[in-house]
């Protein structure tokens, strides 16, 4: 699992319409299974934070649930707004 932790930091991360949200940042593990519930995005600037669940340090929270990984980029699928 740490060997996956590491190969996401710092990936860009489009939404499914193929525009950038930012990058990853961090991870967060269960701490009784170790395994990743989710990401930390730091968000790109154009980006409207509006619609995200957003920390007290601005970066976008997702569910690792919600990423497809497609070469070296990650897509999310978004919650329907």
């Amino acid at each position: 699992m740490e060997n996956t932790n590491e190969k996401l930091i710092g990936k860009t991360v489009l939404n499914s319409k193929g525009n950038i949200i930012g990058r990853i940042q961090e991870s967060i593990k269960d701490s009784d299974s170790g395994e990743i519930i989710s990401v930390l995005i730091t968000p790109m600037k154009e980006i409207n934070l509006k619609n995200y669940t957003i920390t007290e340090h601005g970066e976008i929270v997702f569910p690792f649930s919600s990423l497809s990984l497609v070469k070296d980029i990650l897509i999310i699928e978004e919650p329907a707004q």
